[in-house]
């Protein structure tokens, strides 16, 4: 519950510095064309983060795939998908799950320093929600996905990125808070 209270305040935040930015004489967001981005990132996650979560059979692959608009350079939202499947310190099995999601991107670095010369990195925090689809449960739920995302510029359209997040949310496999922390990297295609 205190986390759903978490992200709205966090939405109204990102949606005022818009605002506001907006507002002002920002002829800096300009300079770059808005544009459309898709993204594909593979890594490792793990069931937990306590201590006894630590152990080599409780990680597994993640693969990390979105899609996404860029309408400043503080603000951008996409829609996402991770999978395929956990492993928790329990049991053997392989606990496939599929996640969509929705999420609101801020850059803080941009809000910052709106005028900086050096545009070649940039960091993003994420926040959303999504549907948690547990197959190894068979059932759905709501979850939350939090992160935070290092962008590399290549080209004018290719992006290298480290993105470091987690799903959270309520029992997925321990039948209280659970999270699935992830770090991943990959690359972004910028297009119009």
């Amino acid at each position: 519950m205190l986390l759903r209270y978490y992200l709205i305040i966090w939405l109204f935040l990102v949606c005022v510095i818009e605002i506001k930015s907006q507002a002002q004489d920002s002829s800096y967001l300009n300079k770059e064309k808005l544009s459309w981005f898709i993204s594909v990132n593979y890594g490792a996650q793990m069931s937990g983060i306590k201590d006894e979560d630590f152990v080599s059979t409780n990680y597994s692959p993640l693969l990390n795939i979105t899609l996404g608009k860029v309408f400043s350079p503080l603000f951008s939202i996409q829609l996402g998908y991770k999978g395929f499947y956990f492993n928790y310190i329990d049991d053997d099995f392989k606990h496939h799950y599929n996640f969509y999601y929705a999420e609101v991107l801020f850059s803080p670095i941009n809000a910052l320093y709106p005028t900086r010369n050096n545009k070649d990195w940039d960091l993003m925090l994420h926040a959303g929600i999504g549907i948690f689809d547990n197959n190894f449960l068979n059932k759905n739920q709501g979850c939350v996905n939090v992160g935070v995302q290092n962008n590399f510029k290549i080209t004018d359209n290719i992006q290298a990125i480290i993105d470091i997040s987690s799903i959270v949310g309520w029992r997925i496999y321990q039948g209280d808070e659970d999270i699935l922390p992830s770090i991943s990297v990959g690359i972004i295609y910028l297009f119009e």
